[in-house]
């Protein structure tokens, strides 16, 4: 499971009515010249040909609405007609490996889930972008963003979204506790989470959970808090990485969460329901949360705090979303490349966040309107000031590997063992051996 901000389909109407004022105005008309008192006479020419109408196709996720978007880039580019394609979230990647697999020329843009990038690329999957984005578009992306979507030394996948993650706390139940609730720039250690959600587990209430409770995308920042890597630095090796001593004692932690101290609940129920409902006291999750409750709050008072690490390790934020690619096989890579520019560097981001898509931008100048646009004063989006200075600080990208979906498979069954009692080390050494024989088939 990656990036759950999906769920986020309603419109924000007044931020996107801020943000579209951003745009720039429209050049005026043209004066209209003095009439010649004796014009030269020409011969008559052939009119000109009309420019060829181009269409590209855009293979998107069903719970975005791009029209907005895509209408503000038609009206500019009257030449181009953009299609978009919706498909369901695990249908996107299947598309993908179907359709760029057999080299078919459509659909010309392809959204890239960021550690997949590496994997496309290595196919030769996607068109290289170096020569359209300039280095000042690169440098506006949040952090991170840039290495998520390039392998082999090539931008290859235009970020679009990032992501972040909060703990999420309910008031009342950490105060009848007698816990005081961490500040909104607090950071507990993992073992204060523990603490507290011992504290607080009784009757039909848990104490703590993660959002992704079998996802490397939240649970590697556990690993990686106490120093372990995430993948070899050859970007194949994980045998004595995955069950290298930081992962045994971080998922044995992990683990007891769910068995031997029993704070965590073993179930499938989504998080953010468990908490609003009132039978979680505190889960770690995205920063989407924060617009989901926006139109369907918690019934009580909530909070965030930055997110938890291991006391004496290393502060370690998950982060990456979804980027877009060209086709390498597109007939009209060019035209494809230059919309991306538009969206993830230009006029288009704005009027994609604002009006189409509310998932984090991957742009720092959208981010930055946080602390200056009135819809975020109060919470629950005054909580998003709060997640954009967690993006921009320590943001850790998932790994860069050509097996990455193969790496995410295991490693979640792994996870989910340990989450239903499999003990820790004897999981991870299973899933080093599995990740091992699956990387074997990729030429080094």
């Amino acid at each position: 499971m990656r990036n759950q901000s999906h769920w986020i389909t309603r419109p924000l109407l007044a931020l996107g009515l801020v943000l579209s004022a951003c745009a720039p105005a429209p050049a005026p008309a043209a004066t209209e010249a003095p009439a010649a008192t004796e014009a030269p006479a020409v011969e008559p020419t052939a009119a000109p040909a009309a420019e060829e109408t181009i269409t590209l196709t855009w293979l998107i996720l069903e719970f975005w609405n791009p029209d907005q978007t895509i209408a503000a880039y038609q009206a500019e580019h009257p030449n181009i007609v953009i299609q978009a394609e919706k498909v369901g979230f695990g249908d996107l990647f299947q598309q993908n490996q179907i359709r760029l697999g057999a080299g078919d020329g459509s659909p010309d843009i392809v959204s890239v889930d960021a550690p997949l990038t590496a994997s496309y690329g290595a196919r030769g999957w996607l068109y290289p972008l170096d020569d359209v984005f300039t280095a000042e578009d690169k440098q506006a992306w949040v952090p991170g963003a840039l290495e998520a979507g390039s392998y082999g030394g090539q931008l290859l996948a235009a970020p679009q979204h990032t992501s972040t993650q909060l703990l999420f706390y309910n008031k009342g139940l950490l105060e009848a506790a007698g816990i005081t609730p961490p500040g909104e720039d607090e950071r507990w250690t993992w073992e204060q989470v523990a603490a507290a959600a011992k504290q607080l587990t009784h009757d039909d209430v848990y104490g703590f959970t993660w959002e992704q409770t079998t996802a490397a995308y939240q649970l590697l920042p556990l690993a990686q808090s106490l120093g372990g890597q995430a993948i070899g630095d050859d970007g194949f090796t994980v045998d004595g990485v995955v069950n290298a001593p930081e992962w045994i004692q971080a998922f044995t932690f992990y683990g007891n969460a769910f068995n031997q101290e029993g704070y965590a609940p073993k179930g499938d129920t989504p998080a953010a329901d468990m908490f609003k409902a009132g039978q979680l006291a505190m889960f770690v999750g995205g920063e989407w949360n924060n617009l989901v409750f926006s139109w369907g709050p918690p019934e009580f008072e909530w909070g965030v705090s930055r997110m938890p690490y291991f006391e004496g390790g290393e502060v370690v934020t998950p982060t990456g979303s979804w980027h877009f690619g060209v086709n390498a096989n597109s007939t009209h890579p060019q035209e494809a490349a230059e919309f991306l520019r538009w969206l993830s560097a230009g006029d288009g981001a704005s009027i994609w966040w604002g009006k189409d898509s509310y998932d984090m931008p991957a742009q720092t100048a959208i981010i930055d309107t946080f602390e200056t646009l009135p819809a975020f004063d109060t919470p629950p989006l005054y909580y998003m000031r709060v997640a954009a200075k967690e993006a921009l600080v320590n943001p850790i990208p998932r790994p860069v590997t050509v097996g990455y979906l193969e790496y995410e498979q295991l490693l979640g069954a792994a996870f989910k063992d340990i989450r239903n009692g499999a003990d820790p080390t004897e999981a991870l050494n299973t899933a080093a051996q599995r990740i091992t024989e699956e990387m074997a088939k990729y030429n080094r």
